[in-house]
């Protein structure tokens, strides 16, 4: 009897579209097994997210236009479903999470209420209220939602991002699909929750007997979670493999180049290589060697520190009502540090530890309860604007979301001119002239000057947003999670931007991340936060090597573990 070929569950067969005038996709061609988990990854506007509407039948009707191919889900043409085939088929054999929860749920709309209306779609009509109930906390309690019924009463905003992104995986599971498309579901979640969510969808998936298609921008993520990946650039598939012969054997310069652009724990480089390097066989991986960055170190530490944080804390007061009393909450619990100049001190840790909001108390954009911050010597009293308008020149913030810090009416070069028209005596003409010379520093061309934030990508709308920074001449740069919301590809070329910059202008950084492998490539000392307070502070590569709370190794453990750039053999 000849052996039976197993039938995939879910197949894209040669699918190229359009939408206008622009191809999205060409030619794509994989499938997805019963009980298999396969990551489709790449940077964004590979074409990633495109695929998963294509299966979800979600293409935008104006102006798609699908040119050739088929998707086809157990047996059946995805392409020729009516609008009726399709309400039994979201939700119920196919579930979906998507990238932003914020943006998926309705804010004015209990959580509870929303997962149960997905599942008035799909269960017998006969079900009651309280039936329906039972079934969304037991979906909630399903993903590991803790107190599951104040859940079910809460309001998205009362819930914190890893929350509402389990909220999303129980609506995307109540009714037990058979695939589960997961679209960049860990995005902007800080490592422990992104940690927590890897690992409750792949529990999920043993447990239902689910197939998974898994989408990320990043490479590394994904090494402990699919079975098989397959790697999207411009549109294409330019490879696809089973997991350990991706990571071990990449054969395409670019899956290399996602692989290598994530800066590695274990090792300290000078520079990251770009996806280019790898293109153009021109990386060439130089360690920082141990004798040059001790020699380093023991002159900046030589010096007086430039920035001093004594015993700061921060108190919130948070109303209860007309007749309850008034609720504190202690952000940030006798933090104190000193910064150097030339120095770059990360700051590391779970997202509500305080890390923004100690950012902001330096610069007094948040006025500390109690506590001193000495600058250049002098104590700054918080009443003194002189004091403080010289203290926000000389620091300067570097926001996560740049699109959210650019006024979107204005053109990228009235945004430079306008930090020089504040910070600066230059005239209108030196102003342009000015203007110019930042971008060229970071590397934008002169006619981006024209353009509007909308149409630059994500990286170089950061780069505009450094260019700003720059302009106030500042000696800190205070980096809050600026490059958390990058492709892989391109945080390494902002990374390697601020090293740059930091060479070139004698700068300061203060580096605030969740990501510990981020912050070591950066720092050269660490301090880790959690629960607002300072738990442990030291050199970074001693920090790693010899981590002293349980803290800071649930953060080194949380590292994704797919990097390659110095074993890629270029």
């Amino acid at each position: 009897m000849a052996e039976q070929i197993e039938k995939p569950l879910l197949s894209i067969s040669k699918l190229s579209l359009s939408l206008g005038e622009k191809k999205i996709l060409n030619q794509i061609s994989l499938n997805l097994y019963r009980n298999e988990i396969l990551a489709l990854v790449g940077e964004s506007g590979s074409g990633k997210s495109v695929t998963a509407q294509a299966i979800m039948g979600l293409l935008p009707p104006k102006n798609t236009h699908i040119e050739k191919g088929e998707v086809h889900y157990n047996g059946k043409n995805l392409f020729t479903q009516t609008a009726l085939d399709w309400q039994q088929l979201r939700g119920k054999e196919i579930g979906m999470i998507f990238q932003e929860p914020q943006s998926s749920l309705n804010p004015s709309m209990r959580c509870g209420k929303q997962v149960a209306e997905m599942g008035k779609q799909h269960f017998s009509p006969s079900l009651s209220k309280l039936e329906l109930k039972e079934k969304v906390l037991s979906a909630f309690q399903e993903v590991q939602l803790p107190d599951s019924e104040r859940v079910f009463n809460a309001y998205p905003h009362q819930l914190s991002g890893g929350q509402k992104q389990r909220v999303m995986i129980a609506m995307a599971l109540l009714c037990k699909p058979k695939l589960l498309i997961a679209d960049e579901p860990t995005t902007a979640l800080d490592v422990l929750v992104q940690q927590d969510i890897i690992l409750l969808i792949k529990r999920l998936q043993k447990q239902n007997n689910m197939s998974v298609l898994f989408i990320s921008h990043d490479l590394s993520l994904v090494a402990n979670l699919a079975d098989t990946i397959a790697v999207m650039q411009d549109g294409k598939l330019v490879e696809i493999g089973k997991t350990q012969q991706i990571f071990t054997a990449p054969k395409h310069p670019y899956t290399q180049g996602l692989l290598g652009a994530r800066p590695a724990a274990s090792q300290r480089v000078k520079w990251l290589p770009t996806l280019d390097d790898f293109t153009k066989k021109t990386y060439h991986p130089q360690a920082v060697l141990a004798e040059e960055r001790s020699r380093a170190l023991k002159d900046i530490y030589a010096q007086t520190p430039i920035l001093s944080v004594k015993g700061v804390m921060k108190d919130y007061m948070a109303s209860r009502g007309l007749l309850g009393k008034a609720k504190k909450t202690t952000a940030l619990k006798n933090v104190s540090f000193d910064l150097f100049a030339g120095e770059t001190l990360g700051l590391v840790g779970a997202s509500g530890c305080g890390k923004s909001t100690l950012a902001k108390a330096l610069v007094f954009l948040d006025q500390p309860t109690a506590g001193e911050i000495h600058w250049e010597g002098k104590r700054i009293d918080s009443s003194n604007k002189k004091q403080i308008n010289q203290l926000r020149k000389d620091v300067q913030f570097i926001f996560q979301d740049p699109y959210a810090a650019l006024h979107p009416l204005k053109q990228i070069g009235a945004a430079i001119e306008e930090v020089l028209q504040v910070h600066t005596r230059l005239d209108q003409n030196d102003r342009r002239i000015r203007c110019l010379e930042l971008m060229d520093q970071v590397g934008l061309a002169q006619d981006f000057a024209s353009r509007y934030p909308h149409e630059l990508s994500g990286g170089q709308r950061q780069r505009v947003v450094i260019a700003r920074a720059l302009a106030a001449e500042p000696k800190v740069l205070l980096c809050d999670e600026s490059v958390a919301a990058l492709d892989i590809s391109v945080q390494a070329q902002v990374l390697n931007l601020l090293n740059k910059l930091k060479e070139q202008l004698q700068l300061s950084y203060i580096f605030i991340s969740h990501d510990l492998a981020v912050v070591k490539h950066m720092a050269d000392k660490i301090m880790v936060m959690h629960d607002g307070k300072i738990v442990e502070e030291n050199e970074a590569d001693a920090l790693y090597l010899d981590p002293q709370t349980s803290f800071t190794k649930k953060l080194l453990e949380a590292i994704p573990k797919g990097t390659a750039h110095l074993t890629v053999d270029l």
